[in-house]
């Protein structure tokens, strides 16, 4: 930042020392401030973190003091002294003009995301196979998330599916420049199909709703600003269900059951 100001034509000083205009960048929750003050009059933006690599935003905080130290350089003009007649100069070359040169805008992220994986499905006494999709629609760090999943289970006189949707509010919080870590809460319902494999039952099929809730965790490793990979861990709660034959117990669900997963996901 101190080199830019060199070539915007500034003499940069010590903070200790008198100067004409006064920069000051402070930390923000959401990332920075800049403050810029002149002689007549102080002016502040704020820069949000996360959005991009490092390099961007060294570039937005560059581009944007040197705006602010333009802006504040307001200060009236002297008035011009009476012209007094002097001889013709001799001719001097004029300077070369400065080309402009043009910087590309940091891309934005993506606010649209679809993300597919596949995952375990731990129900107590059981593991069973779980297939995710969800679409998250970005808020800046917040987010709102639409999940659903598919699992199934089968069991030597039992078959189950449970399919799984919910809505989750979520938040990114960024702990490297590529890796990001995202809490997040839901709420949904999971649907209980069965079939029993017994001609001599009379209710050989069924199904069953219950509501849930979840507390998810994902951890985030973006390769670009579209493509992202994801491991998923999730607590849910719901009603338990057990199916019961003649005092066997052929297939349970406790009421807590813990998910794990991976998913890969990209903007839109």
């Amino acid at each position: 930042m101190a080199l830019r100001l060199i070539q915007e034509g500034f003499a940069v000083v010590s903070p200790r020392s008198p100067a004409r205009l006064r920069l000051r960048v402070s930390r923000t929750p959401e990332g920075l401030r800049l403050e810029a003050s002149g002689p007549l009059q102080r002016v502040e933006q704020d820069v949000r973190g996360g959005r991009g690599s490092l390099a961007e935003l060294h570039l937005e905080v560059a581009q944007k003091l040197t705006e602010m130290t333009r802006a504040v350089q307001s200060e009236p003009e002297p008035e011009p002294p009476v012209p007094v007649p002097v001889p013709p100069p001799s001719p001097v070359p004029e300077p070369a003009p400065m080309l402009p040169v043009e910087v590309a805008a940091a891309p934005r992220p993506s606010e649209l995301e679809v993300s597919l994986g596949v995952g375990t499905l731990w129900r107590g006494p059981g593991v069973d196979p779980l297939l995710l999709l969800s679409v998250r629609r970005g808020l800046g760090a917040f987010g709102l998330d639409a999940e659903v999943g598919l699992g199934r289970s089968r069991e030597p006189a039992l078959t189950v599916f449970e399919a799984q949707g919910g809505a989750f509010f979520s938040y990114r919080l960024s702990l490297t420049e590529r890796l990001q870590l995202e809490p997040g809460a839901g709420a949904g319902l999971v649907l209980h199909s069965f079939r029993l494999e017994d001609d001599g039952v009379l209710e050989q099929t069924g199904t069953q709703v219950s509501p849930a809730g979840w507390a998810r965790m994902k951890l985030r490793w973006r390769f670009t600003e579209q493509l992202a990979a994801e491991v998923r861990v999730s607590l849910g709660l719901l009603r338990p269900v057990s199916h019961v034959r003649e005092g066997e117990t052929l297939w349970s669900r406790d009421g807590a059951r813990f998910e794990t997963g991976a998913q890969l996901s990209w903007g839109l």
